[in-house]
């Protein structure tokens, strides 16, 4: 079963968790030191690759989906500004997430929120 890195709303206790169909958090992690992490229009956050040791560890979750959990429910769910990519998190193993798009030409406004390298410390602060 694949597992995927989930960073926003789809996290325990967000709206969107329900998206997750009951799958199993399997941990709570960060990403590997590599990722610039933006809010999209403020309304969602997005993972950028910007290489080994430039970004920031972003927090997150890993959970187990089933395939069909994964194509049925939560990609459907997801922004038109995220694609499906493989991330390397903090123990330097591999996980499915949502990545920025790009190009994407009707993107809303990125604010990098790499400094808190948290989706819920962004929406306490806004």
């Amino acid at each position: 079963m694949p597992r995927m890195f989930l960073n926003g709303t789809a996290m325990a206790g967000g709206a969107d968790h329900h998206l997750a169909g009951g799958a199993p958090c399997l941990a709570s992690t960060t990403t590997a030191k590599r990722y610039r992490f933006h809010a999209v229009g403020g309304a969602y956050p997005a993972l950028e690759d910007v290489g080994a040791d430039q970004g920031a560890a972003v927090q997150g979750e890993v959970y187990e989906l089933s395939y069909e959990q994964l194509r049925d429910v939560l990609l459907p769910g997801e922004p038109a500004g995220l694609e499906l990519g493989v991330i390397e998190l903090a123990d330097g193993t591999g996980s499915l997430a949502m990545i920025l798009r790009r190009p994407h030409p009707d993107r809303p406004e990125l604010t990098d929120i790499s400094d808190l390298a948290s989706w819920r410390a962004y929406r306490e602060r806004s």
